[in-house]
């Protein structure tokens, strides 16, 4: 049956592009669909990231920044705003302040973790309906949709309660490409005004989430590299200039939102942090990228780890990434002509810098998953259309099994590094303090606590990586404070000043002579030891 697709490209043209294989991008509907209904479509891609990060989601646990925000929320409102302002990240403040606000303890975390993986199954729908517009087969998108939530920085995303702005952040910044994409269209199209509304509409939304988030708010080229891919039928030069178009819009973004932060810092609105600075050795800069972040963008399946644990491992997955890119990009050459093989080839490098800029600017390198989302998933995007290629020759269950294969170990290590690296280990912590807490007996005499902080040899998985996978709350001067005062707050809901009736101390060991009513000893950490 002839299908047409009523889409306009965004070079202000029909919608001609192919998807990855040979027929047309609506052709393959009723086979891929078997029968479902768009609204069954719709649920099933929320519920994938719900039903893969419920044991994480479910579990009692809080990471290090949840217990200070927690407090501060309530006791101290507009200091979490002010100190995330500080970092030149307002609206992500607000949001802290306000969800936070509005949870009462440690268990009600579970309900932000609820919505961060609710919203990664919101980035899969617009990442599917995204992918489908351009050009992308069902099935193709379908799978690199899905696969997009199970990312490791989706699982730092899901597993931390105060990463949900983060997701939220990307789903927006998906909205802020198309209404982009919308102006571009009616410029071409010699439509002034409507393409002046679009435009302004997509520089706001970028606006707002670059001050919300901003490494997230690069995953505004996740669609730039998917709608690239499926324009192969475009003249390259046009695709150029419209790929132009789009990252001078996220550019001029970046520098509103910059400039907005020096105007409120200029007066004296919010106190300026001496963590933002700019770059200024650049080639140590291009080494450690080259060496940190962007190995682990490419090893979809396999963590980095700070102790080389399967390290052969992690540089075998980065090995097959990278080979199955450079095979792609030979194809795209031979297949589809010099123009658009140097044009992939160029956006193959610049798309993921631009989705790193952000960090490739900033001083600082302190290479976590938090920060690559937007950058895996633009290589991402390039992986599964270059696998797509490599493997069009062959049968249809043919092509199938290596998806279902990458799904489904995504799907098992995506469940498994969020539990297993994440909640289990944090929720020991969490589950020492709430014990020592449980021995504290509120009278005059104002009891003494004293807790003996963790050490980086008291970590209770195999496996961890900076401050994210298989790290340590308490290894530090504050937080084991802070999970304190609020492990007494859970158990006493109904009483103010908590931590007036109480003293606490913490450090690396019990001073000599001291007499303390209750002994928190962090070190026993050790002994829920995982070989994960």
């Amino acid at each position: 049956m002839k299908t047409t697709n009523h889409y306009k490209a965004p070079l202000g043209e029909p919608a001609v592009a192919l998807p990855l294989g040979t027929a047309s991008s609506l052709s393959d509907r009723p086979r891929a669909l078997l029968g479902l209904k768009p609204w069954m479509l719709t649920l099933a891609l929320l519920l994938v990231p719900l039903v893969t990060y419920w044991p994480a989601t479910f579990h009692d646990y809080g990471l290090r920044d949840d217990y200070s925000n927690l407090r501060e929320a309530h006791e101290e409102p507009g200091k979490v705003l002010a100190f995330c302002a500080s970092h030149a990240r307002p609206l992500y403040g607000w949001l802290l302040q306000t969800s936070f606000g509005a949870t009462t303890s440690v268990q009600n975390l579970e309900w932000l973790r609820l919505a961060a993986s609710l919203l990664l199954g919101a980035i899969s729908l617009a990442m599917l309906r995204t992918l489908r517009t351009f050009g992308w087969s069902f099935n193709t998108s379908l799978c690199l949709a899905l696969w997009i939530a199970l990312l490791p920085a989706a699982q730092v995303i899901a597993a931390w309660a105060v990463g949900w702005p983060y997701a939220l952040t990307a789903l927006l910044s998906i909205a802020g490409f198309f209404a982009t994409d919308a102006a571009l269209a009616s410029l071409r199209e010699g439509r002034t005004r409507p393409a002046l509304r679009r435009g302004l509409l997509g520089l706001v939304i970028m606006v707002a989430c670059a001050l919300s988030y901003q490494p997230s708010a690069m995953f505004y080229v996740v669609p730039l590299a998917a709608a690239l891919i499926g324009a192969r039928d475009q003249d390259p030069r046009r695709t150029a200039r419209w790929l132009a178009a789009h990252l001078a819009l996220l550019g001029l973004a970046l520098a509103a939102a910059y400039a907005t932060m020096s105007g409120l810092y200029a007066a004296h609105v919010f106190v300026k942090s001496g963590r933002i600075s700019f770059e200024q050795h650049w080639i140590e800069k291009l080494l450690w990228f080259l060496r940190e972040p962007l190995p682990n963008a490419l090893s979809p399946f396999v963590l980095n780890d700070d102790h080389g644990r399967h390290h052969r491992l992690y540089l075998s997955s980065v090995a097959v990434a990278a080979a199955i890119l450079v095979a792609g990009t030979v194809v795209e050459w031979r297949r589809h002509g010099r123009g658009r093989g140097l044009l992939w080839a160029f956006a193959l490098l610049a798309l993921p810098l631009a989705a790193f800029a952000v960090s490739l600017v900033a001083a600082e390198r302190y290479a976590t998953y938090r920060t690559i989302f937007a950058m895996t998933a633009v290589l991402l995007c390039f992986l599964v259309a270059s696998l797509r290629s490599l493997t069009e020759g062959l049968g249809g269950p043919a092509r199938r099994m290596p998806a279902l294969l990458a799904l489904g170990v995504a799907l098992f290590t995506a469940q498994h590094h969020a539990y297993a690296l994440i909640a289990v280990p944090q929720g020991n912590e969490w589950q020492l303090i709430l014990s020592g807490a449980k021995h504290v007996h509120l009278d005059p005499t104002r009891p003494r606590i004293f807790a003996i902080a963790s050490t980086p040899a008291d970590i209770s998985t195999a496996s961890i990586y900076h401050d994210e996978f298989g790290s340590l709350s308490s290894n530090s001067e504050w937080v084991p404070k802070e999970m304190f005062k609020r492990a007494m707050h859970d158990l006493h809901p109904n009483l103010s000043r908590l931590d007036q009736r109480y003293d606490f101390a913490t450090g690396p060991q019990l001073p000599a002579g001291a007499h303390y009513d209750v002994v928190v000893d962090m070190r026993r950490l050790h002994r829920f030891f995982t070989d994960t």
